[in-house]
C-alpha cells in the first residue's frame, strides 16, 4: 500500500466571546501521528487558518477518517479543505 501527502486548510469557527486559541488547536493537531507540519496563517479580517500537511496511507476511507479525527479534536474546528494531494 502506498502513501499520499495531503495539505489541508483547517478553518476555525469564532467563539461567542473572545478569539479562538489557534496555538492550542494547532498543537493538538500536530500531536497526531500522521501530521508532518502545521502552520498558522492569516485568512482575512484578523481571522486565521491552520495549514496541515499529513502523510496518509492509501485506501478506502483513510482520508475521511483522518478528517473526522481532526474535527473531533476541538468543537471550534469548522471546515477542513484539501488544498493539495500527491503520492509519495
Amino acid at each position: 500500500m502506498g502513501h499520499v501527502v495531503v495539505k489541508y486548510k483547517v478553518t476555525i469557527d469564532q467563539p461567542d466571546e473572545g478569539t479562538p486559541n489557534y496555538e492550542e488547536i494547532a498543537a493538538n493537531i500536530s500531536n497526531m501521528d500522521e501530521v508532518q507540519a502545521v502552520e498558522i496563517k492569516p485568512l482575512a479580517f484578523g481571522m486565521m487558518f491552520i495549514e496541515v500537511q499529513a502523510v496518509l496511507g492509501e485506501g478506502e476511507g483513510i482520508v475521511d477518517g483522518f478528517e473526522s479525527r481532526v474535527r473531533d479534536l476541538n468543537p471550534l474546528i469548522g471546515q477542513i479543505e484539501a488544498l493539495e494531494m500527491g503520492r509519495l
